[in-house]
């Protein structure tokens, strides 16, 4: 199941809490990013407000797949966090542009019906931009992470070349929902 959540209202208190445990667990203890670490072991930052969309894949009630959308006329990672890695270029910002922030999977051969999580979120998302009006998104993001968002329908346009960012290679981008349903 997909669950849907914008921002963090008494409503999705219990939802948000596993979503704060599973983050931490997939951005600090298994990738690493040590400036994200807490001793409550919950993964929230400044971009966790009330604009916030939240994705998150549910198994028998427990987080194994997530991911964020950001308004990109509000403050956001790129804006905000690392601007440089857009060499001086501009990115898109309107109210039908969201940034895509925080994406993981628990396990990457994890299925729901025999169709991997990762997929079951991108196709989830793709379903939402179309039904929430969104034209695009943009991210930031491993070069080789670009084949799989074009395998699963996804229009990928780079906004700047790859650089080095905390020892990681990524490249921005603007994604766009394909104009077709996605099947499994």
């Amino acid at each position: 199941m997909i669950k849907i959540c914008i921002g963090h209202s008494r409503a999705n208190a219990v939802i948000m809490e596993k979503i704060w445990r599973f983050r931490h667990q997939q951005f600090v203890e298994r990738r690493g990013w040590e400036a994200l670490r807490k001793s409550d072991r919950r993964e929230i930052d400044q971009f966790d407000h009330d604009c916030a969309v939240h994705f998150s894949v549910l198994k028998n009630d427990a987080v194994i797949g997530y991911s964020r959308l950001l308004p990109t006329v509000q403050p956001h990672l790129l804006s905000t966090v690392y601007p440089q890695i857009m060499r001086g270029q501009k990115w898109p910002r309107s109210h039908d542009v969201f940034e895509w922030t925080r994406w993981a999977v628990a396990s990457g051969d994890e299925k729901i019906d025999g169709v991997p999580v990762s997929r079951v979120l991108m196709i989830g998302l793709m379903e939402f931009c179309r039904v929430a009006g969104i034209s695009s998104l943009i991210g930031e993001t491993h070069p080789k992470l670009i084949n799989s968002l074009r395998t699963n329908g996804w229009q990928t346009h780079i906004l700047s070349e790859p650089s080095i960012f905390e020892k990681e290679l990524v490249v921005p981008l603007e994604v766009i929902p394909s104009s077709s349903p996605q099947t499994f």
